[in-house]
């Protein structure tokens, strides 16, 4: 299976590579889509949202064609969806239009959402499924970030103007989803859709042949009803932990270039390279270092209480630097200036480790729904986690500058910080440990059916 699970992890992680890609490059290119659309606040909100609606509405619908279809029959054509909204932003002449099109690039990440992580899922054995995953989006996702970054400094080393930078900055984003989309018509059905639920499928002698061997085959015979009833606690805890990982991570993704980096002296361009090489990326390479051989809920549980403390001191710091031992002059009406920069600097970069570590390549690997649940309803309950996760971070996102401008930046820092907490215990408490078990035992496939 090595061969096999590989050219998944390749095919499925340059779809969230792209993921990444497209919903961080609204948030660099904000300050300049002004320089062609007038718009509010709110509307902002509204427009970086977009994406989030469209993926929301999409994930219902491909995770049920997924389970009914199989995953091949439709994978490539959510980064077909997502390519052509890409372009269409790139060519919008008026706010709506641009909306319009991020709605549509959503529904191409909606359905990628749920496609890319049930078929890594399902083609990767439990001694290293947890690595798998954590590299196909954890990785690819933040590298895609970095990549939106890098474009938008090159558009500003050739002295562009506003109005164009903001249009080739996200028009680029085509260019990685449009590359892998006959990769994704040519792959194989996946090996536990297979066997559990067509075994007659035309790709299941492919599939032994690269193998090596005759798949085990045992058709799941219970009621789709009764499986997805069964696997319903599963389907809500991991709903509500995704939930709530992105009623901050989104923000912050989505805002920190803005908001965070201009409170601590940094550019956008500066703010994610920092993030990602110093905090990001070390966090995920210790996870994947370590999520198959300690587990997963040690690794979100200690993620979460870092993320919990560190978010705390910042808020803290920003309400009161006295606290600290600096002087009120450390914080002027809009950001952290001398020491007090330097310290909220060191806090948020702690929080970023800390999240990378557990929660954001675990949870936001999007890894807890198809681990636990039959393959049956593997894709229909993925959707329905990410249907209740991106509707809830697009509201969250939509409302985050209002709230912002009502409560202050250290009041939202502090309600994150306890979102943490509270992450952390339903992990402890709720979702079972899954490291090393084969998705059979997980899901009580297994077991002789009635």
């Amino acid at each position: 299976m090595p061969s096999l699970t590989w050219r998944n992890v390749i095919v499925a992680g340059m779809g969230v590579f792209t993921d990444g890609y497209n919903l961080y490059s609204i948030s660099l290119t904000s300050f300049f889509i002004p320089s062609s659309f007038k718009f509010s606040s709110g509307e902002l909100g509204l427009l970086v949202a977009g994406s989030y609606f469209g993926a929301a509405f999409a994930a219902l619908i491909f995770g049920a064609l997924a389970d009914r279809l199989g995953r091949k029959g439709i994978y490539g054509f959510d980064v077909a969806i997502m390519s052509l909204g890409a372009v269409l932003q790139a060519f919008s002449q008026s706010y709506l239009e641009l909306l319009l099109s991020r709605l549509i690039l959503g529904i191409g990440i909606g359905a990628d959402y749920v496609l890319s992580p049930v078929i890594v899922a399902e083609n990767s054995s439990g001694k290293n499924r947890g690595k798998m995953m954590v590299i196909t989006f954890a990785v690819m996702w933040g590298l895609g970030a970095v990549l939106a970054a890098f474009v938008e400094q090159l558009t500003l080393l050739a002295n562009l103007p506003p109005s164009l930078i903001w249009r080739i900055v996200l028009g680029v984003g085509a260019i990685p989803a449009i590359s892998v989309f006959f990769l994704r018509r040519r792959i194989y059905e996946t090996v536990m859709f297979v066997s559990r639920v067509k075994p007659e499928h035309i790709d299941s002698e492919k599939i032994e042949r690269e193998l090596g061997k005759p798949l085990v085959k045992a058709k799941d015979t219970s009621s789709f009803m009764s499986r997805l009833r069964s696997s319903a606690i599963f389907i809500v805890a991991a709903s509500l932990l995704w939930l709530l990982y992105d009623m901050y991570s989104s923000t912050f993704a989505i805002y920190g270039p803005i908001t965070i980096a201009s409170n601590l002296g940094m550019t956008p361009i500066e703010f994610t390279y920092v993030a990602q090489f110093f905090a990001g990326i070390p966090g995920q390479i210790l996870c994947i270092l370590l999520i198959d051989k300690i587990g997963r809920r040690p690794l979100i549980v200690l993620g979460y209480a870092g993320v919990a403390a560190w978010l705390l001191a910042y808020s803290l710091l920003l309400a009161d630097p006295r606290i600290f031992g600096l002087s009120s002059t450390h914080l002027n009406t809009s950001s952290l200036v001398g020491e007090a920069a330097v310290l909220g600097f060191s806090f948020y970069m702690l929080n970023y480790f800390f999240s990378a570590i557990g929660p954001a390549s675990i949870i936001g690997s999007a890894m807890v729904t198809p681990e636990l649940v039959p393959t049956k309803v593997r894709a229909t309950s993925q959707s329905i986690s990410v249907a209740v996760d991106r509707l809830s971070a697009a509201l969250n996102i939509t409302a985050f500058p209002l709230l912002l401008a009502h409560f202050g930046l250290a009041a939202m820092v502090g309600l994150y910080s306890g979102i943490a907490l509270l992450s952390s215990l339903i992990t402890l408490f709720v979702i079972p440990e899954s490291r090393g078990r084969e998705l059979e035992e997980l899901s009580k496939e297994g077991q002789a059916q009635k």
